[in-house]
């Protein structure tokens, strides 16, 4: 018997609804009926519950080739995008570092490559960012992070009024060069901050 099968089977035998059952685990009614026609298969958190739900180990549930060989070019994918996310946070680390050449302007350098690349690799890590559940219900935590995003920003556009060479700009009557000057400070500064704030609450686990 197909996964789909089971699952319809269950849920008629346990005089439950589509509707019911996606209100049980909370997904859409559209959910359920895909998973019981064979058009999409359940992660491991929705079979799980559907497990429970039924009362049917999930090992019964998933005796189905198609779902085993879903479940492992799934794995797979997982890994890589762990991976990925690994690669980037580290790079986040590195990149960070490389900003305050731009920053402090050492000897007068500046490129406006290193904040492209901060940007590509602060997006490459979000998006393959994958455990938001650690900060579900987690008010405190989250409030902290942003505390500490506020706090590093205010800090850096202190420091930034500290730097020569910016005292020095800031005697220029070119209005036209300083706005696009401190618009780009201040980019430089949000892009260091967000690095900050990847590195201190979003680490990677160790699994």
């Amino acid at each position: 018997m197909k996964l789909s099968e089971k699952l319809k089977y269950c849920r008629t035998k346990a005089n439950l609804t589509q509707g019911e059952v996606s209100d049980l685990i909370h997904v859409s009614r559209k959910t359920i009926s895909g998973w019981e026609s064979d058009r999409s298969f359940p992660d491991i958190n929705g079979l799980v519950a559907l497990s429970d739900l039924y009362h049917v180990s999930v090992d019964d549930l998933v005796r189905d080739d198609r779902l085993l060989e879903h479940y492992a070019i799934e794995s797979k994918h997982n890994k890589r995008e762990q991976k990925v996310m690994k690669y980037a946070y580290y790079v986040n680390i590195l990149m960070w570092l490389v900003s305050y050449l731009n920053f402090f302007h050492p000897h007068g350098f500046h490129t406006p490559l290193i904040a492209f690349l901060v940007v590509i690799n602060e997006v490459v890590f979000l998006t393959y960012f994958n455990d938001w559940q650690r900060f579900a219900g987690r008010r405190g935590w989250i409030l902290l992070a942003l505390i500490v995003f506020v706090a590093v920003f205010a800090l850096h556009v202190y420091i930034n009024l500290l730097i020569p060479t910016i005292i020095t700009w800031h005697h220029l009557q070119n209005y036209s060069f300083l706005n696009g000057l401190f618009l780009g400070r201040y980019i430089l500064i949000l892009l260091i901050s967000v690095s900050i704030e990847i590195m201190v609450f979003f680490r990677p686990s160790g699994k």
